[in-house]
């Protein structure tokens, strides 16, 4: 795509989060002046409530919206207009989208005290619109878990206690069988399962004949297998944790989150240090400079060697490619420059790339300025940086 598409693309984008601002902004505007008209007449309780009530239908019939449409636009409007007033410029100006800013009224809504939504107001208008909605999500998780970890713990504890099974049948000889699980467990159950799944030979060793199974079909058929061949009722998982640190400070204590390797879930502290205190843990050092970023370490050869590629997916998290949430375990080490063409096996040199985006890069299909840089893993708060600990969760074979 040449610059001036791009350009248009752009400026269309903003045209359209204008767009939407302008319709929130009236909505709101509507909405409050309805009420106060609702609630100035002299009738019983129960009428003043019926009133605000049709003030949200008749928008709603005007726009040919739901009623909780409606509702959900004047909740978030009112919030962000009144708790995150940096967010609420942003969206006016076409920064930020409708779609964003509905992610980040429902964090500022789950935020507890005035000072947590001012650090959330001061740090994510910057990343909000340098990023896609997926790792704005995972990011106002990790958020929200610094900002307030006391009350993301005490949460995440009633959460466990509605944990469960269902199964409901398709009537097709199909059935969905559904786990509401701790995420640690539900993240160390996925990679074990990716990984058994990836282990399958490819041809069976007594028929000699090839596996057609796709990946799904392999995961699936390994949880029957596990579920109907097993006995037992411990849960045994194995935690590797990498705890990145300033290379100038290797050691510190935190009350902040455990992350996940991708990204996505911040875990009480709580859950990070029984995990810790396990017997089968194993901890490794990732030494990163003041600027969070992973220190170089190079290899002679092609393929990077376990301790670098270990080094490499911790540091990545995911696919490099903005927006792309391939897990950094799944996905191939790219030479920036070819080896061929004297590019080094090091840190600084190699990015994680899924096979997709890696094909697209090998046939000179996919531009550089798409290959996010190496992540930094210190958070721009508008806090003291505590240390980051990143889990990378898997249980006993």
């Amino acid at each position: 795509m040449d610059r001036s598409a791009e350009l248009l693309l752009q400026t269309a984008a903003r045209a359209q989060a204008r767009a939407e601002f302008a319709t929130w902004s009236l909505i709101l505007t509507a909405h409050e002046h309805g009420t106060r008209e609702a609630d100035a007449q002299d009738v019983p309780e129960i009428a003043k409530d019926l009133g605000r009530r049709a003030v949200t239908l008749d928008i709603a019939q005007a726009l040919r919206l739901t009623e909780a449409k409606v509702w959900g636009i004047v909740s978030d409007a009112a919030r962000i207009r009144d708790r995150a007033p940096r967010v609420w410029i942003a969206f006016g100006d076409g920064s930020l989208d409708a779609a964003r800013v509905t992610l980040i009224a429902r964090t500022v809504g789950q935020l507890e005290t005035t000072a947590a939504a001012e650090a959330l107001d001061a740090s994510v208008v910057a990343y909000a619109t340098t990023h896609t909605t997926g790792e704005l999500r995972a990011w106002l998780n990790r958020m929200r878990a610094r900002l307030e970890p006391e009350q993301v713990a005490a949460e995440a504890e009633r959460a466990v206690d509605d944990r469960r099974v269902a199964v409901s049948h398709n009537g097709d000889g199909t059935s969905w069988l559904s786990a509401l699980l701790p995420t640690p467990v539900a993240v160390a159950a996925g990679n074990r399962l990716r990984r058994a799944a990836k282990a399958l030979p490819k041809v069976d060793p007594e028929s000699g004949e090839r596996d057609r199974r796709t990946r799904d079909q392999r995961q699936a058929d390994l949880v029957g297998h596990w579920l109907t061949s097993c006995t037992g009722t411990e849960t045994d998982i194995r935690a590797e944790i990498a705890v990145s640190i300033d290379a100038t400070d290797l050691i510190g204590l935190t009350d902040g989150p455990g992350v996940t390797l991708d990204g996505e879930h911040a875990l009480p502290a709580d859950w990070v240090r029984e995990l810790a205190a396990s017997d089968t843990t194993l901890f490794r050092r990732l030494v990163l400079d003041p600027h969070g970023r992973v220190l170089d370490t190079t290899s002679l050869g092609y393929q990077p060697p376990g301790a670098m590629r270990s080094a490499l997916e911790w540091r990545d998290g995911t696919c490099r490619v903005a927006g792309c949430r391939a897990p950094a375990a799944e996905t191939d080490k790219d030479h920036r420059v070819a080896f061929d063409r004297g590019g080094t096996t090091s840190a600084d040199n190699l990015r994680c790339l899924c096979r997709k985006h890696h094909n697209m890069k090998s046939h000179d299909r996919l531009p550089e300025r798409y290959i996010a840089p190496a992540v930094e893993h210190r958070e721009r708060w508008h806090l003291p940086s505590p240390v980051v600990v990143e889990l990378d969760l898997y249980p006993a074979a």
